[in-house]
């Protein structure tokens, strides 16, 4: 007997340290809880500061499509589309029940509003991308006159989209119809660039349109997230998601303990490899494992006068070992980068060779652009993600071996951010996922573009982008993404280190959640657990 009693209080002793910390709902909700490495610098569906920020944004927010693991497009907003013969024109049916979490009726004159305010001039947003091919915009989707000539409102749950020129409708429906998340016209009219910097409504986003919606965000803890009963899809069939802080050395501890249920996925909360094996043979766990649209990469601020050399940043890529890197830091669960193309897409140019260590040939690529000995350079590291700081040391390594001093300076993501977008760093150790679709490459590498964080312009670049990003045929699009890419490793806007393979793992009570490489959250209302908590 007094052992059956020390084995009930060892149980209770274990589910207590299991549900330690965690944020809870009522005892009989479906409850999910997601680990995320670090925190949103905000949660604005038209200038969240990164992915964090907009993990959380598609949970509350609708797009008018959804773009699935096969490569195909589903309704979301819109339940129906059709393409002009012209291919230029593209008309969206909105679902007539789609409301706001206020039951304000959702209409295509807040798609349009959504537009407007996107494409305003001095409207701070980071979603001018999602409309650059709209006639009447420019390259980064801001307005060239008092109007947008591309886009009529037909009736309330019907909007035409006109593109500058015929275009690949798999571009147009990922980066328009998935890129935009709608906000509220009746809470947001009237207000300034300013205002909107600043609005209540885009901050605290209480009222959106999605399956979820947003009740808290308790400060690098978690946010708290519930579901929308009045959904026009259907109500989702969890009750409560929690999105939890957890480092990353804290990841696998938490999977196990079952303080979090599953991982956000790629590049912003994933199993660190030196837990790999363990959660992998963890019973209760599910591991899932796919190569990532995403790519880890070293941006060079070209507006340097000294790094403004296509063959200093050469040599710097050649002084970097990266085959070491994904040898070492990722045991092979990587593979080396040649270009911001994903392995996993048709459009990576599989007859270019990555470029090679070879430090001897960066020296003198250095000599040979009048290098000045003993200029030092900085180098940013956001913290939570222990490869990329491992990275980090490789990195000041190769390329103190070549005679540069590198000042490693490690602070949280939004810190790292706010200094790259203020043009206040030599180079700067990140991360990117992409579109499936190649376009994306317009706001990293165009003149000016949204997230050309190297801050990098030039003419043939510039021509190959928009020459590609117009032409209608795949085939004929593929040819030229593939002479892209061949510029790009000549003049090193960044140096593109390896794409990482996705480490992610679920708790084998949670189903329809498996991390994914196409925004899983975005499919939230399918998620499950196969009994709720007690």
């Amino acid at each position: 007997m007094r052992q059956t009693i020390r084995a009930m209080a060892v149980a209770f002793l274990i589910l207590l340290v299991a549900l330690a910390g965690a944020p809870a709902g009522a005892a009989s909700e479906k409850v999910i809880r997601v680990g995320m490495w670090s925190a949103p610098g905000n949660l604005s569906a038209i200038n969240a500061d990164s992915s964090y920020g907009y993990f959380i944004v598609r949970f509350i927010y609708d797009t008018l499509v959804d773009l699935q693991p096969d490569f195909t497009f589903t309704p979301r907003l819109a339940q129906s589309w059709e393409v002009s013969p012209d291919g230029k024109t593209f008309t969206f049916h909105l679902h007539p029940e789609a409301t706001w979490h206020d039951g304000q009726p959702l209409t295509a004159h807040d798609v349009l509003f959504t537009i407007e305010t996107v494409a305003t001039p001095g409207v701070q947003t980071n979603r001018g991308s999602a409309l650059r091919a709209i006639e009447g915009l420019d390259a980064n989707g801001k307005m060239t006159g008092p109007e947008i000539s591309g886009v009529q409102v037909i009736d309330d749950h019907t909007i035409a989209i006109t593109t500058k020129s015929a275009v690949d409708p798999a571009r147009f429906l990922e980066q328009f119809g998935t890129g935009l998340y709608i906000i509220p016209r009746h809470l947001l009219a009237g207000l300034s660039p300013e205002e909107l910097a600043r609005a209540e409504a885009l901050l605290n986003p209480t009222v959106a349109s999605g399956p979820f919606r947003f009740v808290r965000y308790v400060t690098d803890q978690y946010i708290e997230l519930e579901r929308n009963d009045a959904y026009f899809r259907g109500p989702a069939k969890v009750d409560r998601i929690f999105v939890r802080i957890v480092p990353a050395p804290s990841m696998a501890t938490q999977l196990i303990r079952g303080e979090i249920d599953l991982v956000a996925g790629p590049g912003i909360g994933e199993v660190p490899l030196e837990d790999w094996e363990l959660v992998k043979n963890t019973p209760h766990l599910r591991p899932v494992t796919q190569p990532s649209l995403g790519y880890q990469f070293v941006a060079i601020n070209t507006a340097k006068p000294y790094l403004a050399d296509a063959r200093v940043r050469q040599a710097l890529h050649l002084a970097i070992n990266r085959q070491l890197m994904v040898d070492q830091l990722y045991r092979g669960e990587a593979v080396l980068a040649v270009g911001p193309f994903s392995p996993v897409t048709p459009y990576v140019n599989e007859e270019l060779e990555p470029l090679p260590y070879d430090p001897e040939r960066a020296k003198a690529l250095l000599a040979e652009a009048g290098w000045k000995p003993g200029q030092a350079l900085e180098l940013l590291v956001p913290t939570g993600n222990v490869q990329r700081e491992r990275t980090g040391t490789i990195i000041q390594a190769n390329l103190q071996a070549i005679g540069i001093p590198v000042r490693i300076q490690r602070l949280d993501f939004p810190s790292v951010l706010a200094r790259v977008f203020a043009d206040d760093f030599d180079m700067a150790l990140l991360g990117w996922t992409d579109t499936f679709d190649p376009d994306h490459v317009s706001s990293t590498f165009g003149t000016g573009g949204q997230y050309n964080l190297a801050n990098f312009s030039d003419p043939e670049v510039d021509e190959l982008i928009e020459t590609a990003g117009a032409e209608r045929d795949p085939a004929k699009r593929k040819v030229l993404y593939d002479q892209l890419q061949v510029v790009l490793q000549e003049k090193v806007p960044v140096i593109f280190l390896y794409y990482p393979n996705m480490l992610a793992a679920v708790n084998e009570r949670v189903i329809n959640a498996d991390p994914d490489i196409f925004y899983f959250e975005s499919r939230a209302h399918l998620w499950d657990i196969r009994e709720a908590n007690r």
